[in-house]
């Protein structure tokens, strides 16, 4: 299956409470887009208090702006956004406002799966944040900075990041931060085989996103309770908790997370044997995914594909990616891939 992380973007905006009317007012509407989950308006109304915004004003801008583009899945915009936000921060003394774009690029970085520059802008991040008393901050780093320790596979480093950090969360009120605190520990748990215990938390965490709104939260989590059912070979149940968390995704226009559901969804229906379902969801996955230069899921998604090639053979294949409205110039580099995927497979080792 594919599995996604809770990373936590760090947002800015308390330095433009007291700005002029011609930049406060375009930047809070572009808050109030940002929780309907409204992105393009909302990086509408910050390009229009960017216009109007002096120096020191521009960071808390950029950063909105980059958070905006990571939900859709625009990394590279995003990433430009918070690497121009972190020059100028440190230019003009804003703390707060490096630490929130340092942490935001370690994310970027994560999802490249480039981790060593993810751990060293996330550390960054947090030394400045524990500087300047930043508890929301730092609880954000910890968390962020566990995913990759897990990724890494240094598990019980992982967890103690993700047990302080959900310490903090709770013990400043910060309830995204609870609800990422749970999931990620859960994550820990289920890589130690710690099955329902890890079953438990993903429930504590996606009850206390829908109590507090935290609708990135509740997505994310459902789809990995969908995980911990598949690992128990519970496929029914977890096809429900993937669908329901694609849907999640969708509502909110969080494009890696809709990826990442539309292939578990689609690996689930190869396992079913139901093929011709499978492939659209297993083509989008990777699509998506290579448009955006995300490292985690390619393979899955193709080692399904090349699952479904097995069963139905190439002719039949080639009819099912013709059907999905996949062009013949894609479908013959996505089966060159399948075919480079089958050459690396291991052979199977023969029983005497």
């Amino acid at each position: 299956m594919i599995r996604r992380d809770l990373d936590r973007m760090a947002e800015c905006g308390g330095e433009l409470r007291d700005a002029e009317p011609a930049v406060k007012q375009p930047f809070e509407l572009g808050l109030a887009a940002m929780t309907a989950c409204r992105w393009d308006t909302a990086i509408e109304h910050f390009q229009e208090a960017r216009t109007r915004a002096g120096r020191g004003q521009l960071v808390p801008l950029l950063v909105q702006i980059g958070v905006c583009h990571y939900m859709q899945g625009c990394l590279v915009d995003a990433l430009k956004e918070f690497g121009e936000s972190s020059r100028l921060a440190e230019r003009e003394g804003d703390k707060p406002g490096r630490a929130a774009a340092l942490a935001n690029i370690g994310v970027i970085h994560h999802e490249y799966g480039e981790l060593g520059s993810a751990l060293t802008h996330l550390n960054e991040a947090m030394a400045i944040s524990r500087e300047s008393g930043n508890h929301r901050a730092v609880a954000l780093c910890l968390g962020n900075i566990g995913n990759i320790q897990r990724d890494k596979g240094r598990l019980d480093d992982a967890l103690k990041s993700h047990e302080d950090a959900l310490v903090i969360s709770r013990r400043i009120g910060d309830d995204p931060g609870v609800v990422s605190g749970l999931g990620n520990t859960a994550s820990v748990r289920r890589d130690k085989g710690e099955l329902d215990k890890a079953l438990e938390l993903y429930a504590e965490a996606v009850e206390k996103a829908r109590e507090v709104g935290d609708n990135l939260g509740y997505a994310v989590e459902l789809g990995s309770i969908g995980g911990v059912y598949r690992d128990k070979g519970d496929l029914d149940r977890a096809l429900k908790f993937h669908e329901d968390s694609l849907a999640g995704a969708r509502r909110i226009g969080f494009r890696l997370g809709e990826a990442t559901e539309l292939g578990n969804v689609g690996l689930i229906l190869e396992k079913r044997g139901a093929h011709g379902q499978a492939i659209p969801n297993l083509v989008e996955t990777l699509t998506i995914l290579m448009l955006v230069g995300v490292s985690h899921g390619q393979n899955q998604a193709l080692f399904g594909l090349s699952r479904c090639d097995d069963a139905v053979g190439r002719e039949r294949m080639q009819e099912l990616l013709k059907q999905s409205a996949v062009s013949d110039e894609a479908a013959a580099d996505l089966l060159d891939r399948v075919d480079q995927l089958r050459l690396r497979r291991p052979r199977p080792t023969r029983r005497s």
